[in-house]
């Protein structure tokens, strides 16, 4: 009994110090849990302030399209033009090596009716190198069709002034060539705007430079969109481009001249665009400090700054604040604004002395500037070209690096820089004078491969890249700078 009271005991007092310990009345706490991810940021838009092109309609503005320039200038012995290899060759020639082709592309020649054999640019493969020519209507043809099919809306004709007046090769050449864009405009629906570059004009050449755009409205019927329906217009009048206005290099025209041609083309009805230097607005650097620049400009529809070779990917956020100010300028002042975007450049052929290549990065570069450009504000892009393969800007189809065809001669030769000027010989010159003139052999001392679309990339990247901007500019697709995914 007296065992049983003291167990009963033990018991009791297990149970007071439970009680006790639990006397704050305390829980076993919840599992923790993760807290909540932060929502995924909404992706932002471009609200564009135009009215979205419709496919098959007139091209009434530039606002809202990515256009391409378009040099159209290469020939070939057999293309019946009697050019020979015209902006292939360099030196008089077309062969391997830096100063004796001018090309650092290589046109990617599977779907042109048209080709010709090269006699000594050999592919990896073994087999000679083929070219186009735009003396072919078919390849004029191909490239618009290529436009339509990427999304690029059309393109600016290059017609240097230097090819046309006084030079009846050049001019037969870019008279065809002309008259197979119109086709393929009105083909393809794609806008067109034909482009003077100023290269070669002199005042002496004023009035028949007015003659030519004359006989360019006239042959066209440019005012009657039932005849050239996709040719571009800008406040009600087609629109006609000059380029090479205000630069200050030397050129042997005044701003005076440039406006007795504006004034001119304005009275036979054009609207005008003009190509301006990359400081037009500053008035410095490659620009004329001269207020009248800003008079020609004010007069002016649309405005394109040249950007190529100003900037590379490292440094073309230096530019960013340059550009948005450019387009505060304009809406200040009534003239639209076409900021220039480049895929990257190289014309190591041409000039070697350049010794550097600006870059593509897979088209992050080029991607940088149509978003950037977008983003402040711009209603329109110029892209910078569609068929540059000589300064390598060329946006259209080309091999792959390693697809490209060799560039070493079969002998050795000499290129000798000197004061500006190249020379190409068998011998080395010696004792040059200047401190930045030189000879080098080739290949030794001087090796220039072409250049060619990243191996990881598709020949048409950059023309798909372009069509991705056109949707981003439109608000089609979200306005960023991560380059788009291609599915």
């Amino acid at each position: 009994m007296k065992l049983k009271n003291i167990y009963n005991f033990a018991i009791f007092g297990i149970l007071l110090f439970a009680l006790a310990c639990n006397s704050g009345e305390e829980t076993i706490p919840e599992p923790v849990k993760p807290p909540e991810p932060p929502p995924a940021p909404e992706d932002i838009f471009n609200k564009p302030d135009f009215v979205p092109h419709k496919e098959g309609e007139p091209f009434d503005s530039y606002r809202g399209l990515v256009m391409a320039g378009y040099q159209g200038w290469f020939n070939t012995p057999d293309d019946g033009a009697d050019r020979g290899w015209y902006h292939y060759r360099e030196s008089n020639m077309f062969a391997p090596g830096p100063r004796r082709n001018s090309i650092d592309m290589w046109p990617e020649m599977r779907e042109y009716e048209v080709k010709y054999t090269t006699d000594n640019f050999i592919l990896p493969n073994g087999q000679k190198a083929q070219v186009y020519s735009n003396y072919d209507k078919s390849s004029v043809m191909l490239h618009f069709k290529w436009m339509k099919e990427y999304g690029i809306d059309g393109a600016f004709m290059q017609r240097f002034v230097g090819e046309v007046i006084d030079n009846p090769s050049g001019k037969n050449h870019f008279d065809a060539v002309l008259g197979y864009a119109m086709e393929a405009s009105n083909t393809h629906q794609r806008a067109l705007c034909v482009m003077y570059d100023l290269g070669g004009f002199v005042p002496d050449r004023l009035a028949k430079t007015l003659d030519d755009a004359q006989t360019i409205m006239n042959t066209y019927q440019l005012k009657d969109r039932t005849k050239q329906k996709f040719y571009l217009h800008q406040n009600g009048k087609p629109l006609i481009t000059v380029w090479g206005v205000g630069f200050n290099d030397g050129r042997p025209f005044s701003l005076t001249d440039v406006e007795s041609l504006v004034n001119g083309l304005k009275e036979m009805g054009y609207s005008i665009m003009l190509g301006v230097p990359t400081y037009w607005r500053e008035r410095r650097n490659d620009a004329l400090p001269d207020p009248k620049l800003h008079e020609i400009i004010r007069s002016a529809d649309v405005i394109m700054p040249w950007f190529v070779g100003r900037y590379g990917m490292n440094n073309f956020p230096d530019f960013h604040t340059l550009i948005e100010s450019d387009i505060q300028w304009c809406k200040t002042n009534n003239v639209e604004y076409a900021p220039l975007c480049f895929p990257g450049s190289s014309d190591l052929n041409m000039h070697p002395h350049n010794i550097d290549r600006n870059e593509r990065y897979g088209g992050q570069f080029l991607w940088n500037q149509m978003y950037h450009s977008i983003k402040s504000g711009a209603q329109m892009l110029y892209m910078a070209m569609f068929d540059e393969i000589d300064e390598g800007t060329a946006l259209y189809k080309t091999l792959n690096q390693k697809d490209v065809p060799g560039n070493e001669p079969e002998e050795p030769y000499y290129v000798t820089y000197r004061g500006g000027n190249y020379s190409i010989g068998s011998q080395p010159i010696t004792n040059l004078p200047g401190a930045n003139d030189w000879c080098k052999r080739v290949p030794d001392e001087l090796n220039i491969t072409f250049l060619g679309i990243e191996d990881n990339l598709p020949t048409d990247h950059y023309l798909w890249l372009t069509g991705q901007g056109r949707k981003m500019l439109r608000g089609e697709i979200p306005l960023k700078q991560t380059l788009p995914v291609r599915q």
